[in-house]
This record gives C-alpha cells, structure tokens and sequence, in this order.
C-alpha cells in the first residue's frame, strides 16, 4: 500500500505540502518557531529570574536600612536594637584599601568586619568553600571578587593598609553575600575579616556601619511608598541615636521591602526581554500571513480543481488551517526546548552580573502553555484571512490562473514606476525587470518591508539606547575637571594636604575641599528631624573652584561675598521640591542646624543629591575652619595609564606622612566602571537587534522563494528568449536588495522616535532619570550594510534554485 494511501485525499494532499516542499516548510516552521522561542524564553526568563532573585535575596535576611558613619563603639547598635519597631540590629566595621591581585595590579578593596559569625541575622555572610568562619589575620573573599582579584583559596594577597604598613593575609574561605553589590558594578572586591585582625590593618577596633531589620507588625499592610516611609522615620531616629553618641553620620541606605538593590537595572532588562518577545511574536505573525497568502496564491488552480470537483469552501478551509496547524506543532517541537534551555542560560548569565544563586533549568506550565497557545493560537489567527480569501476563488478565476502576474500598469504606483523605469534605460534588463517585480505584490512586498523595518528599527533603536547611555556618562563626567580624588578618614589642615599632594611628582594642581553629610529638614524643629528629612552630601569647595564644571539649570553659582548660600543640584531638588531660589533650608549636620539660602540649582550628574556651600563659611559653622576632608588633583600627564599610576603614588605618599586615606578614585577609572555596566544592558539589547534581524532575514528569504515558485512560468519564458543562468538569479538577487535598501529606509524614518521613547525609558529604570539622547549614526550605518548583506544571503538560494530551471521543466509547471 502507497505511504498515507488511508489517509483521505484532502489530508494526503496536506502531507504533501508539508514533506513535498521541504524549504517552504522549514522555512514557515522558522518563522512561527522564532516567535515561540522567543516567547518562551522571555517569560521562562522571568520566572526563573524572580524566583532565584527572590530566593537568594530572603535568604541572606537583607537589611531594611544601614547607617553608615564615623567608628563608634558596639553600646550605640544596641541604642539602636533598642528603637520602637526594630526587629534586630547588627554592626560591622568597613576598612578601604588597597590590596594586589594575582595580576600583580593594585585594587580598591573593602575589608568587612563582623563581630560575631555564628549569630548573624541581618545581612547574612554565608560559607560556600574554605575555612569558615573567618580566622584572626585571614580573609574570607565574596565570590564575586575572585574574578576581579585573580585569587584563589590558599593563596596570600598584599594589603596596604591606611597607615602605609603592607600586610600579607591568607585567603582562607570563599563566602555569598546577597546583600553587596556585585564587584563587576562597584569595581571593589569585597573581604571578610575579624574584630581581631582590625588591629592587625592599623584600624580601631570599633563598628561604623549599623543595619537592621523592622518589626513586621510596623510593614503590614502598607505599600512599597508607605512603607519605605516607615523605615525612613525609623532610620531617622537611628541617625540621631548615633549623632548622641558623639558620632558623625554620613549615609542613611533605604532597601525598599523585598527589592533587589540593583532593581531598576534588573527593570530595565526584564522590560527589553518582554519588548523581545512581542516584537519577535509579531514578525512571526507577519512572516506567517505572508507565506500563507503566497502558498494559496501558488495553489490557486489546485483550490479551483478541488472545487470543480465538490469540495466546499469550509473543507479547503479546514484543510490549510491544519496545514498551518502543523507547521505549529513542529515549530512549538523545535522551539520549546531551545527556548527553555536558552532562559537556562539568560538566568545564569543576569545570576553571574548580579551575584545571585540559579536554580538551574526549569520548564513550568504556564511556559509550555503559553507556547503552545503561540504556536497554535497565532498562526491560526495569523492563517485565517488569508486562507479566507484565497479559497474564496471561483473554478473560473482558478483554471485560468498561469502564475504569471499581469506586467500592465493597473495603479498609480505602477504607473510611477514604468515612468521611472523608462527613464533608466542604461541599466540591464535584468535589473530593470527586478526593479520592477519588486512591486509588482504590494502586499506581499508590504508585509516584508513591514517585518524587515521592525527589525531594522529596533537594531537602530539598540545602537541609539547605547549611544545615549555613553551621552549620558560622558556628559554627566564633564563635570569632574580633576583625574584624581583623594578622600581622608578624618579631617587635616587644608594647607598641609594640598603642601603634601604638590610633593608627588605628576601632579599639576591640587585643591582641598571640606565635605560633611547631613540632613535637609522641612523645618526647623525637632518634629520636622524625626518625621521629614533627606539625606544629602555637602561639599565645600573654593567659590572659585575649576575642579568641577557644574551645569546651572536656575540661580548663578556661589560668590565669594557669599555666606550661608547653597547651591543644590536636581536630585535635592526633586526629593525636596520646597527648596526653591531664594528660599531658606534647613541642613542638619551633626548637632547644628544651617539655615541656608538657596541661591541656585544644579544639574544631578550620577553624583547623588550635593548641596554646594562656601569653604570659607561652611568650615567655620562646623568648627573646622582651614580642614579638609578630601582634596583634587588634576595630572599633569594626560594618559590614563599615568593618571593611574599618580593614584598609587598619591595614595602611598600621602600614607608615609601620617595621612590616613580613605579612598582614592582614578576618574577614567570610574567612567570605565560605569560603562562596564552600561555594557549589560547593551549586551541584551544587541541580543534583541540580531534575532529580530535574523526574522526579518527568514521573511525575506520566504518572500524570494515564494517569488521564485511564482514565477516559474515567467522563467521559462526569460530562458526560452536566450537568458543566461547569471541574468536569471541577477534578477531576484537585485529584488531582494531593493526590498532590503527600502527597508533601510522606512526604518531610518521609524528609528528615531522609537529610539527616543526606549532611551527615555531604559534611562528612567536604570538610573531614575532621562538619558542625553544620541541618534547613533554608526547604528545607522551598519544596519544599512547587514540589510543589504541579509537581503543578498536570503535571495542566493532561491536565485539559485531559479537558475536550475530548465524550459522543458517550467512548461510542464501547474
């Protein structure tokens, strides 16, 4: 018995469209498969993300607030412990120094000390190889600062210490530590000590951080705004514990309730893997209605034969819609795997950059549902106008169907087109035929200009959102004006350390600047410090200071006459809108009140919220008149390898000569820091822009194969006349580049509002505020060359296949 001969003749003819034409079948599943795949990956992608995040995040017991200050004693965590509404309180000790990797390279490292390690609850430290807990003079390294130190367990690394002393110390354990920001962001690797081994680094062995966690019972009830409220008050009450035990505070760290605290960067990318999923669907969608409606054009005197026979319109319908059923269930074969094994993957590579534990693979239900809804579901929607239209063709119209277009010009289009044509005498009649065909199906043509510019759009788009990002970076460090920055741990004559800073050869200007932290209060009154304040950073430079360039949005900068005038920038702005030009504020710094005037404001540039205030007036009213805390050098070599190197010579100088470094900040060094996780986000984007132009490739190289199906007859005729095999695939070669340089530019035309909205919105989840927009011309340029790469790579194939066609072969064609 023949193969399918049980089969009714309307399903053995469905089984010879899918096994008689394999390139059309492979190619259709393609297209629905792309959409699948993507689907699945994006929303498997995002449930395995939320539930490792989520997981890893609970489990380390992250903090609902840190205060960070000067060194206190352990008395003022259990003032703290003590508050109304705290759950549990915990204290450690952070050091900054500089530590040698494996590389032999000098890093910035934070050493953290913890009291006791057997009774964590805030914050947890959790053993995953080596010796734990940490042992006197050892250290037990995060997991995510191994890469960045080039270190392994059992090896020693070189500690200098704030004093200028090296210290060698054993790198006895790996440990996880959900709650720091991964290394890869910060550009620090992160050590654990003890108490003990405080002593052995010249530091005090006192506490200068202090978190804890809330009562649930202050929580319930309250959304994420109320809530962060709640713990901003209860904060705020902790700061003032610390401030009466003669301590100076710096930082109040808000962790909104079960968020991540790199969530807007993790936003930003959930919202590219969502915006790939239906943008990849879509295409899918198209790509489907346009082969559909070539297929049945192709068919069209099968569809009348069929029909001259009996068959019912509702037969042929239900026919091709399970043609297309078919091709969905081996597309959802082919891509559900793929798609979970590629979300696997997606969640190991976000697990690596933001230091969270995977679960490994997981395929859940609603995934495989929603698959199989977008490999059924979609085609058949997709599938069902054009099967519609195509088998609504009388017997007539279908026997006297010969594939052959008419070359008549019919619109005003085509009238266009002849008049241009006419004028393009010079070129071969192969291109001039191509260039013709090219419109000769406008909806055809339409549905693959429409996919290929979708795809060429979000390409453009990419390069644009990552141009941006580095305008936004570039732009926001034009404001530092000096290439090394060193801050002390304590306050020492502003003389002395610019007389010290000049010594180090290299360094072309120096100037010290006061710095202190405090809090902008409502009002002042003792109601308004507990209830209403925000945290904000102020720095003292010289009036006439060229170390920095900031951006005036209102007002004028300061003047030397000035007193207690501030300028505040942007983001002081935006979290205290009643501080207004002209208008009186209340910064609380220790146990002073400032009653400043707001003179003007600032551009934010990725600094945090800075009030600007006189040296002169402000190190008076804080008792430190002639000190600094920090002091600018601007080098006089302009490379960076130099400006890095008088870093290390600064810092290693200024240590010799009793001057305890805090910190020293290499500006290339922090713009690259920067751009390292500006990279993240592009590296999705540009995932997105290729499977979406490999879309956009596989519609194209569908719609030339169809056109080659179509115009078999057309063939004939070309080689009957005495056409060559060359002039035969020139002609679809040269369609297929027209479709791809209009393409080009529909979507240049389409890019820039598209690029404008993603720029706007990736910028306000990443960093919380619009990115500087840049059109990325290059962006522009290379979809330009890989449209028309794509174009030539997708017609080759069918240009071939046209050119085996002999002239006995295309007058036999039906």
């Amino acid at each position: 018995m023949a193969r399918g001969a049980w089969l009714r003749p309307r399903w053995r003819k469905v089984w010879a469209d899918l096994w008689g034409n394999k390139l059309r079948t492979l190619l259709v599943v393609l297209s629905i498969a792309v959409g699948v795949f993507a689907v699945g990956m994006v929303y498997s992608s995002y449930l395995m993300f939320s539930r490792d995040l989520t997981q890893s995040w609970t489990m380390a017991a992250p903090a609902n607030a840190a205060v960070y200050s000067d060194p206190f004693d352990e008395e003022l965590v259990q003032s703290v412990r003590s508050l109304r509404g705290v759950k549990e309180a915990e204290g450690r000790r952070n050091v900054d120094l500089r530590v040698r990797g494996g590389d032999g390279q000098w890093r910035q490292m934070w050493l953290i000390a913890i009291p006791d390690y057997d009774k964590q609850k805030v914050n947890l430290v959790k053993s995953e190889a080596g010796a734990w807990p940490a042992r006197d003079g050892e250290v037990l390294l995060e997991r995510s600062s191994f890469k960045e130190l080039g270190l392994s367990i059992g090896q020693y690394m070189k500690v200098e210490t704030a004093a200028g002393r090296t210290r060698l110390m054993k790198v006895s354990g790996r440990v996880y530590d959900a709650s720091q920001i991964p290394s890869v962001f910060t550009g620090r690797a992160y050590g654990y000590i003890t108490m003990d081994t405080l002593e052995k680094l010249d530091e005090e062995r006192r506490l200068d951080q202090v978190n804890f966690i809330l009562q649930p019972s202050v929580l319930a009830g309250k959304d994420k705004e109320s809530a962060v409220q709640a713990i901003e008050a209860v904060g705020r009450r902790a700061w003032n514990k610390l401030e009466q035990g003669d301590t100076t505070v710096f930082w109040l760290q808000v962790n909104k309730p079960g968020e991540h605290q790199l969530q807007g960067a993790i936003d930003a990318l959930l919202l590219l893997l969502a915006v790939l999923g239906v943008l990849s669907l879509l295409l899918g969608a198209l790509l489907l209605v346009n082969t559909v409606s070539a297929i049945l054009t192709q068919q069209v005197r099968q569809v009348g034969i069929m029909k001259a026979i009996g068959a019912k319109r509702a037969q042929l319908m239900r026919m091709y819609l399970t043609l297309v059923a078919a091709y969905g269930v081996l597309a959802l074969a082919v891509a559900a795997p793929l798609g979970a094994v590629a979300a696997q993957q997606v969640t190991v590579f976000m697990a690596a950059a933001f230091n969270f534990n995977s679960g490994g693979l997981e395929w859940p239900l609603p995934v495989v549902l929603l698959e199989a809804a977008v490999a059924l579901a979609v085609p058949l929607a997709a599938a069902l106008w054009p099967i519609w239209q195509g088998t609504g063709v009388t017997v007539r119209e279908a026997v006297s169907d010969y594939g052959i277009g008419s070359v008549a010009a019919s619109g005003r289009v085509d009238r266009g087109m002849d008049w241009i044509l006419g004028r393009l005498q010079p070129l071969s009649r192969p291109v001039l035929l191509s260039l013709r065909n090219t419109f000769r199906r406008k909806g055809r043509l339409a549905l693959t200009l429409l996919t290929l510019m979708m795809a060429g759009t979000v390409f453009m788009a990419v390069f644009s959102v990552r141009a941006s990002l580095y305008a936004t970076l570039d732009k926001a460090l034009e404001y530092f004006q000096y290439d090394v920055a060193v801050t002390f741990t304590q306050n020492y004559r502003a003389e002395r350390v610019e007389q010290e800073v000049l010594k180090v050869p290299g360094v072309k200007r120096a100037e010290a600047w006061g710095f202190n932290s405090g809090r902008i209060l409502h009002e002042d009154s003792k109601q308004a410090e507990d209830e209403a304040s925000k945290n904000v950073f102020l720095l003292a430079p010289p009036v006439d200071t060229e170390m920095i360039a900031p951006r005036l949005v209102q007002g004028r900068w300061l003047l030397p006459e000035d007193e207690n005038a501030i300028v505040i920038n942007t983001e002081v702005f935006k979290d205290n809108p009643h501080l207004r030009l002209g208008e009186v504020g209340v910064i609380k710094v220790a146990n002073r009140r400032l009653r400043c005037v707001v003179v003007g404001v600032a551009q934010s540039q990725l600094t945090g919220p800075i009030c600007y205030a006189p040296y002169a007036w402000l190190s008076r009213v804080t008792q430190a008149a002639g000190k600094a805390r920090s002091v600018q050098i601007v080098a006089a070599a302009d490379s960076q390898q130099a400006q890095s190197q008088l870093g290390r010579e600064l810092e290693s100088h200024l240590k010799k000569n009793n001057l305890r470094v805090q910190n020293v900040d290499i500006t290339w060094e922090q713009k690259e820091r920067l751009r390292s996780q500006f990279d993240i986000l592009t590296t999705f984007l540009l995932f997105m822009a290729l499977l979406l132009a490999l879309v956009g490739a596989l519609g194209l190289a569908g719609t030339m194969s169809i056109n080659v199906l179509e115009r078999t007859r057309e063939i004939g005729v070309m080689r009957a006349i005495g056409a060559s095999s060359l002039a035969v695939g020139k002609v679809f070669v040269v369609e297929a580049l027209c479709i791809g340089l209009l393409s080009w530019l529909a979507a240049s035309l389409l890019a820039l509002p598209i690029a404008m909205l993603l720029s706007y919105q990736v910028g306000m989840l990443f960093i919380q505020a619009p990115l500087t927009f840049s059109f990325s011309l290059f962006g522009w340029a290379v979809w330009l060359g890989l449209s028309l790469f794509l174009a030539v790579a997708a017609s080759l194939l069918p240009a071939y296949n046209a050119t085996r066609l002999c002239v006995r072969d295309v007058i036999s064609y039906e």
